[in-house]
């Protein structure tokens, strides 16, 4: 028995509904141009979601390298400093950004000293807002 594209297409399609990439009810059946966008835009998708889960765990990796210790930190620069150190975190995550006001960003401007500090200021876009409150 012979293996046909269209054999690949589908079991590419089953595959991505089985692990809740797509939802068998948005696949289109009469459209094979319809399906290939869909099955390349969550794969696309699936592939940005793991490089920000990397992002993630590397911008934290980096900073526990860069502290003694969590609590340490609180200590020493405040817990709203490590608040908006898990902020950031989530915004290299979702792919966002952090607004931060002057007073704020001076408190993270170590952030730029880690090994990809760059990466995570220019990723977040680290704002500044108007005048501190």
């Amino acid at each position: 028995m012979t293996y046909s594209c269209s054999d690949l297409a589908d079991d590419v399609m089953n595959n991505l509904v089985n692990v809740g990439l797509l939802q068998a009810q948005d696949i289109p059946d009469d459209s094979p141009e319809r399906q290939a966008s869909l099955m390349i835009k969550a794969i696309i998708g699936a592939a940005d979601g793991v490089a920000s889960k990397t992002a993630a765990t590397q911008f934290f990796d980096e900073l526990l390298n860069s502290v003694e210790t969590l609590s340490g930190l609180c200590d020493e620069q405040g817990s709203s400093v490590l608040a908006q150190l898990m902020y950031l975190q989530n915004a290299i995550l979702q792919g966002t950004l952090v607004e931060l006001y002057p007073n704020v960003a001076e408190q993270l401007a170590f952030v730029r000293a880690l090994p990809s500090g760059e990466r995570w200021c220019r990723e977040t876009e680290l704002v500044r807002l108007g005048r501190s409150s």
